[in-house]
């Protein structure tokens, strides 16, 4: 698959009608590069977070100075343009996805969300799938490839090694805040709540570059 920046944002505008989310509170930067082996080919950064020396790849190729002139005013996504192996139905569920993780963030707070970045730390990749922020994302993204993909797309995406866990059909917790904090051995949920969402959108959004890779 080669992300074309006018697809890109016609899925995102589709993802965020089908999560219930603004579009125009989103920043996405592809990287103008083919995604590294063991990479994860898009990722999410919630607005309080920022690009650190542990942030994933993708975001690390954007770079901080891309990055954090967005902090607590923009939803943040990152893609590799050049993804080998990905069939291009992808796309969208892919998208979806990462919103998913955008409504947790908007329905638990930036405290949650941290707690929830501990935990991945704390799991390595071996668990990162029954993570329950990820089981949620899961299940968010295969009902949504159920609902928008053709019959020979969905059979696609299922022939694809890397979105086993997508359709594995795990339900996601009932309650996803008390099963994260469960897991890494918290009780405290006063940290978890709404969060408050500035009242301006960014400029012209959503906002989509192409850009260079900063590594």
């Amino acid at each position: 698959m080669t992300v074309d920046p006018d697809r890109l944002r016609t899925e995102l505008e589709r993802a965020c009608a089908d999560a219930g989310l603004d579009p125009r509170a989103w920043v996405v930067w592809i990287v103008d590069a083919t995604r590294p082996a063991g990479t994860t080919p898009i990722a999410y950064l919630q607005p309080a977070g920022g690009v650190r020396p542990a942030t994933v790849v993708v975001f690390r190729a954007v770079g901080s100075e891309r990055v954090d002139p967005y902090r607590l005013t923009a939803h943040r996504l990152a893609i590799w343009r050049e993804l080998p192996g990905l069939p291009d139905a992808a796309l969208g569920p892919m998208v979806r996805h990462e919103l998913e993780h955008a409504r947790r963030w908007e329905r638990s707070g930036t405290a949650f969300y941290e707690a929830d970045e501990r935990l991945r730390a704390s799991v390595g990749r071996s668990g990162y799938a029954q993570l329950p922020t990820e089981r949620e994302a899961n299940a968010a993204a295969a009902a949504y490839a159920r609902r928008t993909l053709s019959t020979p797309e969905l059979a696609e995406l299922r022939g694809c090694g890397e979105f086993a866990d997508l359709f594995a059909d795990e339900p996601a917790p009932a309650d996803v805040v008390a099963a994260t904090l469960k897991l890494i051995g918290e009780q405290d949920m006063s940290g978890v709540r709404p969060q408050t969402w500035p009242a301006r959108t960014v400029v012209g959004g959503p906002v989509i570059e192409l850009v260079v890779a900063a590594l």
